[in-house]
């Protein structure tokens, strides 16, 4: 066994007792082959959509080395705040990041014990026992402090026997409750929610702020914020799923006889490049919107998609910057934009911004169809009991799908003229699908009933 360590002898017990301690709600269980160590890196998954309750910092993009016949090879690095649990205590692990490889894919942990004092050596170097069978690498969230800590346990550790019983052939991690009577059953949770939200029929509008207390909603987004709050998600701008591992998104449909007809927004992330980066959503939308015939309001719309022509009305030409359809593959540089007639680029999303806006809400999703009453004071709404639910993408399916016209860039951005002579713009930059095209997104994709589970 090599040099005896606390983590032979630690407990299921006291391995929830601790993350209890720290504020953890779920764990998260990676059971460690013998090539996970310091220097091979620690692979957690296939694609960064898995790992969508992780708190990241910005996404960068550095070129690949890989031999492989691809546009680039990019590989993609996120800073992670991983806090590394000791026997008396714990200690940040400041060079923890997480690598992407968009190219194969994988994810992997890296520079995980550099600068610890309670970093794991013994069980994670290869000099000494970071080779050992049955490692099991736990860590969990803090979500109020935006915290990751971990631990390992050893192979002959009683919680390390404890937890195989969720291990299985796939080598993906496995999310668990701290306390064991809270079902780990997440799928089947949300499905049971939605049967109840269902059957109440007809909702007044309504929001959930962090204060708990149900108020009234107005507004064009009150059909997903009355969903949210009738399922006990407050309002929140994290990028994170909002159901257990689930991200839940209404949509309206006109029957519920045909949930799967329809327009979807994917996310609303702002650009980081271009002259809207630089100049501002107001002198985007003053430029290159169109005002309206009461002359106090731009407005910037229409359905934008990679065509390799400009839109009718705008003018601008989407296009999709350093990915290969050919080889499914993508550059470190690459780019979602808008360019005018000369090719310069008026707005436009990198794929780091893309990716880490795609990182935090897609691997689990949920879609869900609602109806509502808008000559009702206040609006009402009833959502539909045949939800889609949807598992397993990466963000290569969403830059083949944008390179295919399935996605497309349908803003709603407006700057309008207020009684005190002061333009007033609204960003809303929106990457849409047509339901019928969800699939292409994922590896699973299901149409359920709720109220036949």
């Amino acid at each position: 066994m090599g040099i005896p360590l606390w983590q032979d002898d630690i407990t299921e017990e006291s391995v929830r007792l601790i993350f209890m301690d720290y504020g953890v709600n779920s764990i998260q269980i990676k059971f460690l082959q013998r090539n996970h160590n310091s220097k091979n890196q620690v692979y957690l998954a296939g694609d960064l959509s898995e790992l969508a309750t992780l708190p990241l910092g910005d996404i960068r993009p550095s070129s690949g080395t890989s031999a492989k016949k691809t546009a680039g090879a990019p590989i993609y690095h996120a800073p992670i705040p991983w806090t590394w649990i000791g026997p008396f205590g714990s200690s940040p692990a400041p060079s923890a990041q997480l690598v992407f490889y968009p190219q194969y894919p994988e994810v992997r942990l890296s520079g995980f014990l550099r600068g610890s004092r309670d970093a794991p050596n013994v069980l994670m170097s290869p000099t000494s026992r970071g080779q050992e069978a049955g490692r099991v690498l736990i860590f969990g969230v803090n979500t109020t402090a935006d915290k990751i800590f971990g631990l390992v346990v050893s192979g002959f550790s009683p919680a390390a026997q404890a937890f195989s019983r969720y291990k299985d052939d796939s080598g993906r991690i496995t999310t668990i409750p701290v306390r064991e009577e809270i079902s780990t059953d997440s799928r089947l949770n949300l499905i049971r929610e939605l049967a109840r939200i269902h059957a109440m029929g007809w909702l007044e509008a309504c929001e959930l702020p962090a204060s708990g207390i149900p108020r009234p909603c107005r507004g064009p987004r009150c059909g997903g914020h009355t969903l949210e709050a009738h399922l006990g998600i407050p309002l929140n701008g994290a990028p994170a799923p909002d159901f257990g591992e689930w991200e839940v998104k209404q949509h309206a449909v006109t029957s519920f006889d045909r949930p799967g007809v329809g327009t979807i927004t994917l996310f609303t992330p702002e650009p980081d490049l271009g002259a809207y980066a630089l100049n501002g959503v107001d002198w985007f939308v003053r430029t290159h919107g169109i005002m309206g015939n009461t002359q106090i309001r731009y407005d910037f719309t229409g359905r934008h998609m990679v065509t390799g022509a400009p839109h009718p009305k705008t003018g601008l030409e989407l296009i999709l910057n350093g990915y290969s359809s050919r080889y499914k593959a993508m550059t470190a540089d690459g780019y979602v934009g808008l360019v005018d007639s000369h090719g310069d680029l008026v707005s436009g999303w990198s794929f780091a911004k893309l990716l880490q806006h795609w990182q935090g809400k897609h691997a689990f999703a949920a879609y869900v169809p609602s109806q509502s009453q808008s000559d009702s004071v206040p609006r009402l709404y009833r959502y539909g009991n045949r939800v889609i639910l949807a598992e397993g993408t990466r963000f290569g399916l969403f830059l083949e799908a944008m390179a295919r016209g399935a996605i497309v860039y349908d803003p709603g951005i407006k700057s309008e003229l207020n009684g005190n002579g002061r333009w007033t713009p609204k960003a809303r930059s929106q990457f849409r699908i047509a339901t019928k095209m969800l699939s292409c997104l994922y590896d699973e994709f299901n149409e359920v009933d709720v109220l036949r589970i």
